[in-house]
């Protein structure tokens, strides 16, 4: 075996495991792990070393007992029975229900082929409750918007998909309509309530192509709601301004690190146009920017947010390119409905829940967030 057991990664207590099936079979064992009450994001599978979780406070190992190659292969069978032939090429990604639990694997080869790994994603059985997000009254506002454009933009791995579940799902209680999901791949499952979904995924063995096309597949399917997961280039971009201004309601994601470089980026993507930004102008109707921290005691995270409503005058900034006006006017609180990501840290600062490390690595304006501290 190549575990060496000189890893400054430490394993988790006999109470904390509660009972870890050693024995089990890999599914078994995950399984297990996404069924427990430990709090973590991501199990992290190795060929040859133990199962590792990404918790709030780092990487923790599950045991001391190294994960074989067979039992990596058994569990790949699971995931894709052509995963021999896929992962010969690259990564892949699958996201699928695992009996109790539904899950996004990414599955791949490293160290020249010699190894198999593993990252895997769990997702919440159902969309959570927007307000057990931790987002305020006028972020949750967004899910009651009938059309526009509303970008949700962060670092990934910031709880973007899982906002914008939870905003599908508030839509889904409210009003009767069509839903559809462009998503690479298809993640949390939005039960059907009053509306009829339909969540497509994107890959050569998915159901389309790309977002583009996605998108375009989605004007001729009588939408209410249009869900692109992440908008990466020029024609997704501009697409999503055009099903915008057609009528109904577009949720889009984008990395980003603040509000004004998602929307920097944006403009970048339609062109760096006058025609660009007066679009953007026209169907913007906010933009959320939010970061996951972790807790002092490590045991959770928090939900830091940014939230830009567009104002007759943010407006004017957009169309006219004068984004860095944009910070400013957010620091003044002068619209409604706006605040910064220094705000939102400032009160979990105060309430003691996070550390001043973790908020400084989160803020989107560092000077403020000097002058803040």
């Amino acid at each position: 075996m190549e575990y060496h057991q000189s890893s400054q990664i430490p394993t988790l207590s006999y109470i904390e495991n509660e009972d870890h099936p050693v024995f089990g079979t890999l599914v078994e064992q995950i399984l297990h792990l996404l069924n427990s009450k430990l709090v973590f994001s991501d199990v992290i599978i190795h060929q040859n070393s133990p199962l590792m979780l990404r918790q709030p406070k780092g990487l923790v190992a599950v045991t001391d007992s190294p994960i074989t190659r067979e039992e990596l292969e058994e569990f790949f069978d699971v995931i894709e029975p052509n995963w021999a032939a896929r992962i010969a090429e690259r990564a892949f990604d699958r996201s699928i229900d695992l009996h109790t639990a539904r899950i996004r694997a990414n599955c791949f080869s490293f160290q020249a082929k010699k190894r198999l790994g593993c990252v895997i994603r769990r997702f919440p059985k159902e969309p959570l409750a927007l307000a057990q997000l931790g987002l305020h009254e006028d972020e949750q506002d967004f899910a009651r918007l009938t059309s526009g454009l509303v970008l949700i933009i962060g670092d990934t791995c910031q709880g973007k998909s899982t906002t914008i579940a939870s905003m599908l799902d508030e839509i889904n209680k409210r009003r009767s309509g069509h839903i559809i999901t462009i998503e690479d791949p298809v993640e949390t499952l939005i039960p059907q309530r009053n509306c009829i979904i339909t969540q497509r995924e994107v890959g050569v063995d998915g159901d389309v192509e790309s977002y583009y096309l996605g998108a375009l597949d989605a004007l001729r399917e009588r939408p209410d709601v249009i869900v692109i997961g992440e908008i990466r280039d020029a024609e997704t971009a501009q697409e999503a301004l055009a099903l915008a201004e057609s009528g109904p309601l577009v949720l889009a994601t984008l990395h980003a690190r603040s509000t004004e470089l998602g929307l920097q980026k944006m403009l970048r993507l339609l062109g760096n146009s006058d025609a660009g930004g007066q679009a953007l102008a026209h169907a913007l109707r906010g933009v959320l920017c939010q970061a996951l921290l972790p807790s002092k005691q490590g045991n959770r995270y928090h939900l830091a947010t940014e939230c830009l409503t567009t104002g007759p005058a943010v407006l004017e900034m957009i169309e006219e390119g004068d984004l860095g006006a944009i910070r400013a006017r957010m620091n003044a609180g002068i619209d409604p409905g706006c605040h910064t990501m220094n705000a939102s840290l400032e009160l979990l600062l105060a309430a003691h829940k996070v550390g001043v490390e973790d908020a400084r690595a989160a803020t989107t304006d560092r000077i403020g967030f000097a002058d803040m501290v």
